[in-house]
């Protein structure tokens, strides 16, 4: 019988996932010091979009509706506001009881609440319009909340797009549906700096950091995916 032989620990890897609650904190503690004011989309777009020392924060919530619980926490903590997209035709219930007092929460703290989905996509697979798949969520989501705004989704298989149709209908849809805007109108990208993370093919920056942002004053407009965040690590909500 040979010896064990003991478990080694000098080869250990470290963990390089710092999509964490510590770094939000950093970035909006970065942006408030050099001078930056946080918006919702909504209240940057009825300020004339400044170009310097605006800073826009938009969720995205594809997935996990307790992971933006976290997100909540920085209303209270870091005095932020920011715009939380929801999906309605998507794979969570954001009536279901404790999804939704977290989103009803985030409203009543200030945050906005806007609607997520991919219309056209859903309405090519379920047999109806676009116009119909839209109608239906807007008009469940408005009973809820107070949303004039609306940002496409796209699944990571990118099966359909439903921007060129919004773009095509968008008059129509916003007199109809009393919305304001829509979260990728080329004017936000011509007054703000976009950034966001994605997989590539593991989570990161996709092309400039906030950190590399904030010292030259640009406004910034901030995408992020609430399922990628963690408080401690990535399994704290499943």
């Amino acid at each position: 019988m040979t010896d064990a032989q003991p478990i080694p620990t000098n080869d250990t890897p470290v963990s390089n996932n710092t999509f964490n609650k510590a770094l939000l904190v950093s970035i909006i503690r970065d942006a408030k010091k050099a001078g930056y004011k946080f918006y919702t989309l909504r209240d940057y777009i009825r300020a004339g979009m400044p170009r310097e020392k605006a800073f826009v924060l938009r969720l995205d919530l594809d997935f996990k509706p307790q992971t933006h619980k976290m997100f909540n926490d920085l209303i209270r903590e870091e005095g932020i506001t920011f715009t939380t997209f929801i999906r309605v035709g998507g794979p969570y219930n954001f009536l279901w009881y404790p999804n939704f007092s977290i989103l009803d929460e985030a409203a009543k703290l200030g945050a906005e609440i806007g609607l997520h989905s991919n219309n056209v996509e859903w309405a090519i697979i379920n047999g109806r319009t676009p116009e119909e798949a839209f109608a239906g969520e807007i008009n469940v989501l408005q009973n809820y909340f107070d949303v004039v705004g609306f940002a496409p989704h796209r699944d990571i298989n990118y099966m359909y797009n439903s921007l060129p149709w919004l773009e095509a209908n968008w008059a129509t849809i916003a007199a109809r549906h009393k919305l304001e805007y829509q979260a990728y109108d080329k004017k936000l990208f011509d007054n703000a700096l976009y950034l966001n993370e994605g997989l590539n093919p593991h989570l990161c920056w996709r092309g400039k950091t906030p950190q590399e942002v904030i010292p030259t004053g640009q406004s910034i407009y901030m995408l992020l995916h609430p399922h990628w965040w963690h408080t401690e690590h990535a399994f704290d909500v499943e």
